[in-house]
């Protein structure tokens, strides 16, 4: 009895550290965890305990395994661990300015807390999702994906995970509203130049430009919201 609680507890240990590995982006959605073997090799534990943990993390969704392909990340990984349809089962639909409020707070945090820690890394994914933003001006589908990985790179580089996954939560409640924003006229041009300012500020470690720019940012979506949505 005592043996296979102390199995359990170990599983449960390397669940969790499998899963901050993903939290953390050591390994992103859609790539694939290293063999079993080397992971209980690289962890110190055994093929069973490898198994086990693997399991765990399937059964919520985090990851996907088949025989002679590996296990992979799932790319909607993170949704498991905050998901939009759990906080609407339990809070009720929330409105866009109850969202946006939230996304308030995070944002700026998180801006500030990348202009401390961002690395290399970091600055590469933020500047690559805004030259993405200008690339695709054009194409509402596929700005509104640059956009939202332009606020994730800026999230991951906060190097806050709870922060991390409350953005992606906010993000992910109003999909609708967000594609009716970059409709409106200059909304996409102006949210380029405003993210542009963003990522500066972070790439010099400016911490009282950073938060200016997320303040601006953040007002400018609250001005934009009164158009998209009716008045609370």
């Amino acid at each position: 009895m005592m043996a296979h609680r102390q199995r359990s507890t170990l599983v449960a240990d390397i669940t969790q550290e499998l899963r901050q590995m993903i939290l953390t982006g050591k390994v992103q959605p859609g790539e694939f965890l290293p063999p079993r073997k080397d992971l209980a090799g690289q962890l110190g534990v055994g093929l069973s305990t490898v198994h086990g943990a693997i399991q765990a993390l399937t059964a919520v969704g985090m990851i996907e395994s088949h025989p002679g392909k590996g296990t992979w990340v799932r790319d909607d990984a993170l949704d498991t661990l905050i998901h939009p349809a759990v906080v609407n089962t339990r809070l009720g639909e929330l409105n866009a300015r109850q969202v946006y409020e939230a996304r308030f707070v995070t944002e700026v945090a998180l801006t500030e807390f990348a202009a401390q820690r961002a690395t290399p890394e970091d600055m590469e994914r933020i500047w690559e999702a805004l030259n993405a933003m200008e690339a695709t001006v054009e194409n509402e589908e596929a700005f509104v994906e640059a956009d939202l990985e332009f606020h994730l790179a800026v999230a991951k580089a906060g190097h806050n995970d709870l922060l991390e996954q409350f953005y992606h939560l906010a993000r992910k409640l109003l999909p609708e509203v967000i594609t009716e924003m970059v409709r409106l006229p200059k909304v996409k041009e102006d949210s380029i130049h405003l993210q542009r300012a963003i990522a500066q500020a972070i790439e010099q470690r400016d911490l009282h430009q950073a938060r200016q720019t997320a303040l601006s940012h953040v007002m400018y979506v609250n001005h934009v919201l009164d158009g998209v949505t009716e008045p609370a």
